[in-house]
C-alpha cells in the first residue's frame, strides 16, 4: 500500500503508469456475499501471469536499478566480448540513451474470486461514504479484463478503480556502446528489470513545475487495487484506505502548494522533501481513520470475518518511512473522532500536521539553498 506521488518538472513527466478481450468482467450478482470465501482465495498462492501492460511508458530514472544494471554489464564478460566483436577498436565506451518504466498487471480470471472482490470493494466503499457523509469520487469500480482507452490525467469526471490480481513494475534502460576513437558504429543494449512491487493499492498525483516556480497538481483519473497480498487483511483494507486518500488528496495538495510557494525551492530534492513530508502526514491521517472505521465495517459488511488482526496488520508498516507518523496519527484520530478529523484536515491540513508532530509547523526561509534552477 505504497502511495505513489510522482513528480513532473517542466515538460518532462516522471511518474508511473493496457491489451484484447472484454473491457470489464461481467458483474454477476452474488447473494449473499461470502467474504470468508474471499479471504480463503486471498490466502492462496499468488499468480504472476498472464501479464498485461497497463498504460504507456513513463520516462524515469531509478538510481538503484541503474547501478544494478551497470554492475551486471561489468560482470558479464561474455556480453562485453560480443559487443566488442561488432566494433572496430579496442577501447569500448558506453552511454545511457534512455530509461523508462512500464506498469504491468495480472488480471483476475477466476470468476468467483473476481466477483467476490468486486462486490466487497463496492460494499466497503458504500459503507465508508455513508459513514463519513461524503459523495463518491468514483464513476466505476470494476474488474479489469482487457484493453482500456487512453488513460487521462484529470479526475474531473470521476475516478475508476480497476481491480486486478497482481501488479508489477518494469524498469528498462537502453545503452549505446561504441569505440572511443570511432563512434560511427554503435551497439544498442536494452536491459529490463521486472518485479512484483507489493503495492496493493495506489493513487498517483503529479506535480508540474512551470516557469517562475508555478506549481500545478494533476491527479490520475484511475486507481489500481490488487486482490492479493502476503497479509490477506491488507486486501480488505485497500478500498477504505485508497478511497480516503482520494478524498483527502486535494487538501494535501493545497498544503503542499502553500509550502512550495512560500519556500520557492531551487533544487529538485527540496521539492521532493516537501512532497515526502506531506505524504507521510496523509498516510498518518488515513491510517488513523482506517484504524477507527475498519472494526465498524467488519460488523456491517464482512459478515463472518470477525477476527481481524488490526494491530499486526498496521504494525507491518512501521518499517517503511512513509508511515513514520502512523502511530501518532492513530492516537490523534482517536482523540478527535472520524468526522472531526476529516473536517479538520480538509479545512486546514497544516493545523492537523501541527497537532500530529506536536509542534507548530514553521517554515524557515533559511532552508532554501541558493543554487541553480531545478536539475532533473
Amino acid at each position: 500500500m505504497v502511495r505513489k506521488f510522482a513528480l513532473q518538472t517542466f515538460t518532462v513527466v516522471i511518474c508511473v503508469l493496457i491489451i484484447t478481450g472484454p473491457l470489464f468482467a461481467v458483474n454477476t450478482p452474488i447473494t449473499p456475499p461470502n467474504y470468508v470465501r474471499l479471504l480463503d482465495y486471498i490466502q492462496k498462492e499468488d499468480l504472476s501471469d498472464p501479464l498485461m501492460v497497463f498504460g504507456s511508458v513513463e520516462q524515469d530514472f531509478d538510481r538503484r536499478l541503474n547501478q544494478e544494471n551497470i554492475a551486471y554489464i561489468n560482470a558479464n564478460n561474455e556480453l562485453l566480448q560480443q559487443i566488442q566483436s561488432h566494433l572496430s577498436g579496442d577501447h569500448l565506451k558506453w552511454q545511457l540513451k534512455t530509461s523508462f518504466k512500464q506498469l504491468w498487471v495480472v488480471p483476475e480470471n477466476r470468476d468467483e474470486y473476481a466477483q467476490l472482490f468486486e462486490r466487497y470493494c463496492r460494499d466497503a466503499v458504500a459503507f465508508l461514504l455513508a459513514r463519513i457523509k461524503r459523495p463518491s469520487p468514483f464513476n466505476a469500480i470494476a474488474t479489469l479484463k482487457g484493453p482500456l482507452p487512453e488513460l487521462r490525467q484529470s479526475s474531473d469526471n470521476g475516478i475508476t478503480a480497476y481491480l486486478v490480481h497482481n501488479i508489477a513494475d518494469e524498469y528498462i534502460e537502453e545503452y549505446l556502446f561504441f569505440d572511443a576513437e570511432n563512434d560511427d558504429t554503435k551497439i544498442k543494449i536494452k536491459l529490463s528489470n521486472r518485479e512484483f512491487s507489493g503495492i496493493i493499492g495506489s493513487y498517483t498525483s503529479k506535480l508540474k513545475i512551470g516557469a517562475d516556480n508555478q506549481f500545478e497538481f494533476i491527479r490520475e483519473n484511475f486507481t489500481l487495487w490488487q486482490n492479493s497480498a502476503q497479509n490477506p487483511y491488507n486486501v480488505l483494507i485497500v478500498p477504505i484506505e485508497e478511497t480516503l486518500h482520494i478524498i483527502l488528496r486535494s487538501a494535501t495538495e493545497r498544503a503542499m502548494h502553500e509550502e512550495l510557494t512560500f519556500l520557492k525551492p531551487e533544487k529538485l530534492h527540496e521539492v521532493n522533501s516537501v512532497i515526502d513530508r506531506w505524504m507521510a502526514v496523509e498516510e498518518a491521517v488515513v491510517g488513523g481513520l482506517v484504524w477507527k472505521i475498519m472494526p465498524e465495517l467488519l460488523v456491517h459488511v464482512t459478515h463472518g470475518i470477525s477476527d481481524f488482526p488490526m494491530d499486526e496488520t498496521l504494525a507491518e508498516r512501521h518499517n517503511h518511512d512513509q508511515y513514520r507518523f502512523l502511530e501518532r496519527g492513530i492516537d490523534l484520530v482517536g482523540q478527535l473522532g472520524v468526522d472531526e478529523t476529516i473536517n479538520l484536515y480538509q479545512s486546514s491540513a497544516q493545523e492537523f500536521r501541527s497537532r500530529l508532530v506536536d509542534t507548530p509547523t514553521k517554515i524557515e526561509s533559511a532552508q532554501i539553498s541558493q543554487t541553480p534552477q531545478f536539475v532533473n
